[in-house]
């Protein structure tokens, strides 16, 4: 659980935080920058009218006072330790304390005190090193200790600057080995002006690391250091500057060393006198950010993994609801459906495109709404209510009939990744996010236009070997733009729906591989049976044509004698037309046994058609049926054989003059069409004879199958198979006032087509 931040101790509320402990700030006021700026003036003013009378004078109260308030430093942050545990305020109390002891020997080595030898001035210029680089060092240490833990112990920093600064001094005296800072005649060394530079340096550096650590301070205490380290700064260039003598640059130097010390000794009482609270929780203060920003990267990494948790348990639902159909019209509604909704992929519409490689095109399959998708999905959070979604077929043609579906399967795109986003996404197998539909290509932007889409995604939706779809998620009420955060759900639904849509498509393509099989087996069961029925017709009609020749023979001399009972005239009649018409049925069952051979040549459809209308015209007339031919005159020739073409219109023509027996209309047309995507002649006999009843339609092509009672049944199966053996197409339907058989024949065979028929068709 979050923790909640404190605020930032101010100066007021830092000294109310315990009534017990003394009010600093009525004993030691802040002293405003003005203030002090006016104070600080104030004194160099009366320090120059007072080096007028006597510069030493001037030049040993500068240092004094410095030294002075460098042991104040030291004093008050000894004492104060153990309340404010910072070593910032420690480091720059032993280390200024040092710095003050060799300013301290300075002075009383100085020629400006008489109690003293006066040493060579070159010491002079190699104790005032050694004191600035002490000092340099306490600044540098201070910043650098500020949010780290303590390297070294209270005593150890103490007895660190004041070993460091005895060693110093014994390289000046007794060991007499520090290098000369001052040459005779010259003035100062090259050693002493580039250690001057070095320590400048340090000052800077310190400066630079105080930008990057002020939040360890408060502002004031940062302001006021920053200044101490400036004046340090302004102190050593002047210092270069110097000739030596007691002018108004080495009374300037000087002073600034002295305001060096009056704000490094407000910074210590500021950070430990007057706010101690402030400096001694301002570490926890900085915890406690430090603190909340790893809670609040902690928190938003929980909320990540919630949000990825309740991804996957959505996903797997939504897994186990796509993978428990095999349908996949079913399966294609509830893909769809489950990509929108609050509950589910919280997308407000999805659509399926299908994927033609052979066209190069993007087919609309189905478009699914916000409003359509609550048909199906679950009301609520009612986990177990996905395994037992509303697939009915109700819910399924009210997703169908929506206006956004219509739109949707009218659309067309182009398989081309600069033209689409969906193309991109089926070449780049990656899910695509679009956040300006009209910024697309010219296929997109038809697209967004056609379907209103808002900001959208595509996502290839993969099966077992291939990509077998795209699907577009958009949202166009909202408007709200699919962040990149949603691309890794979208990858893992379109996987788990390209799985499963996959596995429908295969045992789609299984029961249609099934239902071919079943199909061929029956042919092949139909085909022996003709093949048997057909020799054994055949050996039949031998048998029986030879003695039904004799008959008819004799039947015929008994007609032309004259016979004293006129009935025998009459029986001998009936005899003879009767054998007539069992020679015909015996010639079509030996037709339709006896192997047939197709002789492909150029045939004119119109002369085959008239010649049919020639012979069939006065049956007509005289059953009161009226031709309605309608002949297209762009007819091409076909390659076809013309005697057995013929034979296919007459018995149509037949059969339908037979079922007008008390008159009607009889229309033949003829007109250029296709077959199986080639140029063809589609002819079309339709007559007013009422139609044919539908447990009569599934066998009207069957051999002896026929609804007249005189009929051999063989008319419409010779018919069947000499337009099959031509490679075309004959289908029969019922219209308005009857039935009507549609035959179409293609213009040229297809390549490698046999002229002969197949092994079935050979019965003997």
């Amino acid at each position: 659980m979050p923790v909640e931040q404190s605020e930032p101790l101010n100066d007021t509320e830092s000294s109310k935080q315990n009534l017990s402990v003394i009010d600093f700030s009525s004993i030691l006021p802040r002293l405003s920058l003005k203030t002090g700026l006016t104070s600080f003036m104030s004194v160099g003013l009366f320090l120059v009218l007072l080096s007028r009378f006597s510069p030493p004078l001037v030049h040993v109260l500068v240092e004094i006072s410095s030294i002075i308030l460098l042991v104040a430093v030291f004093l008050i942050g000894w004492n104060t330790r153990q309340l404010v545990r910072r070593q910032f305020f420690l480091i720059l109390a032993v280390g200024f304390f040092a710095t003050g002891l060799v300013d301290l020997l300075l002075v009383l080595a100085s020629k400006s005190l008489p109690i003293a030898s006066a040493p060579s001035p070159d010491m002079a210029a190699q104790l005032w090193l050694i004191a600035r680089t002490l000092g340099a060092i306490a600044f540098l240490c201070a910043i650098l200790s500020l949010g780290r833990n303590d390297y070294f112990s209270q005593k150890e920093w103490l007895f660190g600057f004041l070993l460091s600064g005895i060693a110093c001094l014994a390289l000046v005296w007794p060991i007499e080995i520090f290098p000369s800072c001052i040459v005779e005649g010259q003035g100062f060394s090259n050693f002493k002006v580039n250690f001057e530079y070095v320590i400048i340096g340090l000052l800077c550096l310190s400066a630079f690391l105080l930008v990057f650590r002020s939040r360890y301070l408060t502002q004031h205490l940062t302001v006021l250091f920053s200044l101490a380290i400036f004046m340090s700064a302004l102190s050593e260039l002047i210092a270069i500057l110097d000739a030596g003598a007691y002018g108004f640059i080495h009374l300037l130097g000087h002073y600034c060393k002295l305001g060096s010390a009056v704000l490094i000794y407000y910074v210590m009482v500021e950070g430990t006198l007057r706010s101690p609270f402030t400096t001694l929780f301002k570490d926890v203060e900085q915890s406690y950010e430090e603190l909340n920003q790893e809670l609040q990267r902690r928190v938003i990494a929980e909320r990540k993994q919630e949000v990825a948790h309740q991804e996957a348990s959505l996903l797997y639902r939504m897994s186990r609801a796509m993978h428990s159909t095999l349908n996949l019209d079913e399966l294609a509604h509830l893909t769809l459906s489950a990509a929108t909704g609050v509950e589910a992929g919280g997308f407000e519409r999805a659509t399926f495109f299908t994927v033609n490689k052979r066209t190069g095109m993007l087919q609309g399959m189905l478009g699914v709404s916000l409003n359509m998708a609550s048909l199906v999905l679950p009301a609520g959070e009612d986990h177990l209510a996905w395994d037992h979604l509303h697939l009915d077929e109700q819910s399924r043609e009210a997703q169908r009939r929506d206006t956004f579906n219509q739109k949707v399967v009218k659309q067309r795109l182009h398989l081309k990744a600069d033209d689409n986003a969906l193309a991109k996404a089926f070449f780049s197998e990656e899910v695509v996010l679009v956040a300006d539909p009209d910024g697309e290509p010219a296929g997109g932007r038809q697209l967004s236009e056609a379907l209103e889409l808002g900001p959208y995604a595509c996502a290839p939706l993969a099966g077992r070997d291939q990509i077998i779809g795209v699907l577009l998620v958009d949202n166009p009420f909202s408007l709200q733009e699919i962040p990149p955060t949603r691309k890794r759900f979208l990858e893992l639904f379109a996987s788990q729906a390209g799985s499963a849509l996959g596995n429908a498509s295969l045992v789609k393509r299984l029961e249609m591989a099934h239902a071919n099989l079943q199909d061929i087996q029956e042919q092949l069961i139909h085909g022996e049976k003709m093949a048997v029925l057909g020799e054994m017709a055949a050996q039949v009609a031998h048998e029986l044509r030879n003695p039904l020749v004799s008959i008819g023979g004799f039947a015929q001399r008994l007609t032309k004698q004259e016979l004293k009972d006129s009935k025998s005239n009459e029986y001998a009649a009936i005899i003879a037309r009767e054998v007539k018409r069992m020679e015909e049925m015996l010639g079509n069952i030996l037709s339709f046994s006896k192997k047939q051979l197709v002789c492909f040549e150029e045939c004119n459809l119109k002369n085959v058609l008239q010649e049919v209308f020639d012979l069939e015209y006065d049956h007509c007339h005289r059953q009161g049926i009226e031709f309605d031919c309608v002949l297209a005159n762009n007819l091409p020739v076909i390659l076809g054989d013309y005697r057995q073409l013929r034979q296919v219109f007459l018995n149509l023509i037949i059969n339908a003059r037979q079922v007008m027996n008390y008159g009607g209309v009889l229309t033949v047309s003829a007109r250029v069409g296709s077959l199986r995507g080639d140029k063809a002649v589609v002819v079309e006999v339709k007559d007013t004879g009422g139609g044919i009843r539908p447990e009569v339609m599934r066998n009207i092509f069957n051999p002896f199958f026929s609804t007249f009672v005189k009929g051999t049944g063989l008319g419409l199966s010779i018919s069947h198979r000499i337009i099959e053996h031509h490679h075309g197409q004959i289908e029969v339907a019922n219209s308005e006032k009857g039935a009507r058989f549609i035959v179409s024949l293609p213009v040229v065979p297809p390549a490698g087509a046999s002229h002969a028929p197949d092994e079935r068709d050979k019965a003997g």
